[in-house]
């Protein structure tokens, strides 16, 4: 008996709680650890299939960073711009510098279907100052030449095109290439945003099917002044009220982006709440078959004269423990293996995805909750009715 007593704070003698939780996790491994590495499993599955789910808005992000620096502009009544647009671009009171430029776009590969990078025609003097205002270096390679088809990529489109220096890309290339023309990969950008550089000269050559893409500005607003900057060019408007520019920015983009995935939260909620729901609910069953085997012990419990909210508190406690050791182990096993894909899968193709979401974290919290509730409230209607004898 001394071997089951403790020592209380004033001294005196009070009898162990046998009956407390960690008593049973500790001293019955073999009815524990089956029921954990099912939480385990299930949390990290859901961790698994919620996790990619990010990517969509994570690697189309990537595309709308370039026009955090600029702002591109076209005409939207007129084919190019004549005296009295420029005029109206130039009483932009935000705006810090314009570029003559030509704007065409590179697909690189997804999930579903394709997203574009900006390819940005410029004048030999604009190229290196567009790259140092993106925070763009020149890793290998070199900047497209004056008059030559050279085009100078980030890295991450070659990756996810699966191109090199020297290799060829557009539609006289190939014709299911949506970027019209023919260009030669002659350098390679990191850092920064996803966008490539080509020579404004050789995409203006008369007769050449890049003269036909319409003239575009690149404005550079004032520091601190872009958004401002981009409502003065978005409210431009003649005397009937139209509008003279079409404006690409980040806000523009922003609204397409969340347009198009607007409907994919409702479908991850629902498949994911459906799935996290139907487990709690089996491993709850689990937990009242695994009670079948202590009927034994409890109806000792009741025999000896323990409380029935004793026993169920007891319960309570020990099966929250077990799906919250559970919980945790599959956390940390669906993010080691969301990681392994993201790095041999993922990062290859030039897709980006967080790792660390909240959001599987939350929905995945519902098992450990549901199970303890729902198996508690089983466990205590079948004590309500047991008889000791």
């Amino acid at each position: 008996r001394e071997d089951h007593r403790l020592v209380s704070g004033d001294g005196g003698l009070t009898p162990a709680r046998c009956l407390a939780a960690r008593t049973f996790l500790l001293r019955s491994p073999r009815r524990v650890l089956p029921v954990a590495l099912i939480h385990a499993l299930v949390t990290a599955l859901l961790v698994a299939v919620i996790t990619p789910t990010n990517l969509f808005e994570r690697t189309a992000e990537t595309y709308i960073r370039p026009l955090e620096h600029f702002t591109i502009v076209t005409p939207q009544l007129k084919n190019t711009f004549d005296a009295e647009l420029l005029t109206r671009l130039d009483a932009n009171p935000h705006m810090e510098k314009r570029l003559q430029a030509k704007m065409l776009w590179i697909d690189t590969p997804s999930i579903l279907g394709e997203l574009s990078s900006p390819l940005l025609a410029l004048n030999t003097a604009d190229q290196e100052e567009l790259t140092e205002r993106m925070g763009l270096r020149l890793d290998r390679g070199r900047l497209p030449s004056p008059g030559s088809p050279g085009a100078t990529l980030h890295g991450d489109i070659l990756r996810a095109r699966g191109l090199e220096i020297g290799d060829e890309f557009g539609r006289i290339v190939n014709r299911e290439d949506r970027t019209p023309g023919r260009f030669e990969v002659v350098g390679v950008l990191e850092g920064g945003p996803r966008v490539g550089i080509l020579d404004f000269g050789y995409a203006s050559i008369p007769d050449f099917v890049l003269a036909r893409q319409p003239a575009f500005q690149v404005i550079y607003g004032r520091e601190g002044a872009k958004v401002e900057s981009d409502a003065f060019l978005r409210g431009a408007s003649n005397e009937a009220g139209n509008k003279v520019f079409r404006v690409v920015d980040e806000a523009w983009a922003r609204a397409i982006m969340h347009r198009n995935l607007k409907s994919l939260p409702l479908f991850v909620g629902f498949i994911t709440g459906a799935v996290a729901v139907i487990v709690a609910l089996v491993t709850s069953l689990l937990t009242v078959i695994a009670f079948q085997a202590r009927t034994d012990e409890f109806a000792l419990y009741l025999a000896v004269g323990h409380r029935r909210g004793r026993l169920v508190r007891k319960l309570f406690a020990e099966t929250t423990a077990t799906a919250l050791l559970g919980w945790a182990a599959g956390l940390a096993l669906g993010v080691a293996g969301v990681a392994t894909y993201d790095a041999l899968v993922l990062a290859p193709k030039a897709l980006v995805m967080d790792v660390i979401d909240p959001r599987p974290f939350l929905f995945s919290l519902m098992v450990p909750v549901l199970s303890a509730l729902v198996s508690t409230v089983a466990v205590a209607v079948k004590l309500h009715r047991m008889d000791p004898v």
